[in-house]
């Protein structure tokens, strides 16, 4: 060990000592000739990487803090027991979908805008009633589809060449596209008849889905041109319905029967009971939070 460590030692001295020698021949045959040194003539630098970037990622809500939960429900013939359970997820779950742009404002600051779309999963429920004279059972499954714009800006607590950690901040503004709730249930009585009732519940009309977006991620290099990004995030928003259109179609003795009641939601004004429609009713407000895994790819040119 202490004769390699001589040799090392000894290799790097005759390299220093070497190295040495070829500048001070250089700078003497450059004083001699009149020519400049290498150090004064400008050297050609690699062409800077542009501050603007495109990315495009995915996001999976797993988590839906402040929501409506729903539950399912189940009563016996004795009338005395009803369990229930409730659900794992409410509205703003599941995949989302998105691109956005960029610049790279400073070392530590990104600002940019990102466009995405929240799929959903469907929130579903059962509810399941026996009291001995007939059984009831129905089945209800709830979506949504919004699409979002968000500017934001990034800051990086951490950088290094080939990574940097960040936390990014940014103001939601969506459309609602799709909310609705399809319910299907079937009544069975004691003789064998049965009555079938299915309704769709259409929220046509809502306000601006608002609110924020925090993550915390970071982003590695993958290439002269790509980087790649993992993070957390978390999204709140909220929005208020303005119109629903209830549809049944109705199956009660075999005869079939179809309705369409509207509902209009107000925030202030008075609500009478009349057959006009549409009707009033007062206006609420609907969470979509979530909290949730992404990744994704940037491109930069």
């Amino acid at each position: 060990m202490n004769r390699f460590i001589t040799l090392l030692i000894s290799l790097l001295l005759y390299t220093v000592s070497g190295k040495a020698q070829s500048t001070l021949s250089s700078n003497a045959l450059s004083q001699s000739t009149g020519t400049v040194s290498q150090e004064a003539m400008p050297t050609k630098t690699a062409a800077a990487e542009s501050p603007i970037y495109v990315k495009l990622y995915g996001v999976y809500g797993l988590l839906t803090p402040g929501v409506q939960i729903q539950y399912s429900q189940s009563q016996s013939q004795t009338g005395i027991a009803f369990p229930f359970k409730t659900t794992n997820k409410g509205l703003g779950a599941g995949p989302r979908a998105g691109v956005g742009i960029g610049l790279i404002a400073s070392d530590f600051i990104n600002i940019g805008i990102d466009a995405d779309m929240l799929f959903g999963s469907a929130v579903n429920i059962t509810n399941s009633y026996d009291d001995g004279t007939y059984s009831y059972t129905n089945s209800s499954s709830t979506t949504l589809k919004v699409v979002s714009v968000i500017p934001n800006i990034t800051f990086k607590a951490l950088s290094r060449p080939s990574y940097y950690i960040y936390n990014r901040l940014g103001l939601v503004g969506g459309v609602v596209l799709d909310y609705k709730t399809v319910t299907n249930g079937v009544s069975v009585a004691k003789n064998g008849t049965s009555n079938t009732f299915n309704s769709t519940n259409s929220y046509t009309s809502n306000s601006l889905a608002l609110g924020y977006q925090a993550a915390l991620g970071i982003q590695f290099r993958l290439s002269q041109a790509i980087r790649g990004f993992a993070e957390v995030v978390f999204y709140n928003q909220s929005f208020k319905p303005k119109r629903l259109e209830v549809t049944t179609a109705n199956v009660i003795g075999g005869k079939p029967t179809t309705s369409l009641v509207v509902t209009d939601y107000i925030d202030e004004g008075s609500i009478v009971n009349s057959t006009t429609q549409p009707n009033k009713a007062l206006s609420y407000n609907v969470a979509m939070n979530s909290v949730g895994v992404g990744a994704g790819l940037v491109f930069r040119f």
